[in-house]
């Protein structure tokens, strides 16, 4: 059952993003951020003490998403293509939706004019292991993917999705592939990967 607080605090949470996107975190305030989500200012500082705060509990909330898109656990007995496949179709319907895409130009924006606190943030997050970096060393121990450092085949899995699925729509404003272009993408996603990592 949600309650009123819950309402308010998710009140709050939208208003800043809107804010955020609109006019940045420096040009945003605690009392703006108030008026928007139409509650007190208090009731604001009851929820989060500080706009740091605010703005770290939004990048809390994307990357539990991009977690929380991998639901698939690490099938040994399943052909590694096969389930390589699946992830990148998840991940592509992760940063195909809307609002993810502008949540994350919410925190790419700050993080180009606040380096430190990006640093301080994805610091936070590298202490957590991600839904792929577990499947990754999964299918290393299972000897079905080559020794590699710790989330270094996670990392280039991303980059070779994003490099087409994700950077050009959060730098440049493109179009989101279309959904009928996935399985293409996702299957030679697949073909490049093994030719790095694949046993």
């Amino acid at each position: 059952m949600t309650t009123q607080s819950t309402r308010k605090r998710a009140a709050i949470i939208d208003a800043a993003i809107n804010l955020f996107q609109d006019n940045g975190f420096q040009g945003t305030s605690m009392d703006a951020i108030a008026a928007k989500a139409e509650v007190s200012k208090r009731t604001v500082y009851n929820h989060f003490p500080s706009k740091q705060d605010l703005f770290e509990t939004i990048a809390h909330f994307v990357w539990e998403s991009a977690n929380n898109a991998i639901t698939i656990s690490y099938n040994p007995l399943k052909p590694l293509q096969e389930q390589l496949y699946d992830l990148a179709m998840e991940e592509l319907v992760l940063v195909s939706n809307a609002e993810f895409l502008k949540l994350t130009r919410v925190l790419m924006a700050e993080f180009i004019h606040e380096p430190g606190m990006a640093q301080s943030i994805i610091a936070r997050f590298n202490q957590e292991q991600s839904s792929l970096n577990i499947w990754m060393q999964q299918a290393v121990e299972h000897g079905h993917l080559k020794e590699n450092e710790q989330g270094e085949a996670a990392t280039q899995f991303h980059a070779l999705i994003k490099s087409h699925a994700f950077w050009p729509q959060i730098m440049f404003g493109q179009e989101s592939m279309p959904n009928d272009k996935h399985h293409e993408f996702a299957r030679k996603v697949c073909i490049m990967f093994l030719a790095a990592y694949g046993v």
